[in-house]
């Protein structure tokens, strides 16, 4: 009987165990657009291990980028200028190593006349975008041992952050091209965790056994009466 009653008190205090649910927070940070190229740091704060057992990590990671491109056909003919707005946004781990990559690309076919004897980026023969830009995202989790030790404790973490600029442009020799680029990047570290289950306060627990043991002795007596 005592064995039954330590069984029944070991379930009433596993049972919150059984019922913890998955839970998740989040902590997000940025840089403004800024012309490329450039390198941050962006700092988060760390998984508080009190909340429960860390067991993954995402990093969301939203890049833009935008500016203008121009061209100007120098040649006695018309030509074909394709002229792509891009950066390589690279998200890293405070040692250097590579968490996720996004490319946000623009790209348009433009058709120029031939040269009007004019290096303007305008008339007939050149263009000028105006402002133009696109977006990327990337998302990459995380469930590596040395990841979760790593993003877990007291205070933050620095990750880097770093905007390169990758535009170019595809025409014949006799086109002068440019850029403005700038580039601009949201990341958002969100932990995936089962919180701890609450553990009943000692007046509680005491409760739960007192009952156990009075249904154990209302048993008693009436095993004995039979």
């Amino acid at each position: 009987m005592k064995k039954t009653f330590a069984a029944l008190a070991l379930a009433a205090v596993l049972l919150p165990v059984a019922g913890a649910q998955a839970a998740v927070i989040s902590f997000s940070n940025s840089i403004g657009m800024t012309e490329t190229d450039w390198s941050e740091a962006l700092r988060f704060s760390k998984f508080n291990t009190k909340l429960g057992a860390l067991n993954a990590i995402t990093f969301d990671l939203n890049g833009l980028v935008s500016g203008a491109g121009f061209a100007e056909n120098r040649g006695s003919s018309a030509a074909n200028v394709t002229l792509t707005l891009s950066s390589t946004m690279t998200l890293t781990r405070p040692d250097g190593s590579t968490l996720g990559v996004a490319n946000p690309v623009f790209n348009q076919v433009y058709r120029l006349a031939r040269y009007d004897r004019v290096v303007d980026y305008g008339g007939t023969s050149g263009i000028h975008t105006g402002t133009i830009e696109a977006s990327s995202a990337a998302s990459f989790l995380s469930s590596s041992a040395s990841d979760i030790a790593l993003f877990s404790g007291n205070g933050f973490i620095e990750l880097g952050l770093s905007a390169l600029g990758t535009s170019f442009a595809q025409g014949p020799g006799n086109v002068i091209t440019g850029f403005d680029t700038l580039a601009s990047g949201a990341v958002q570290v969100t932990y995936d965790y089962t919180p701890f289950a609450e553990i009943p306060e000692p007046a509680t627990l005491a409760t739960m056994l007192a009952g156990f043991g009075l249904m154990g002795a209302v048993r008693r007596r009436k095993a004995k009466r039979a």
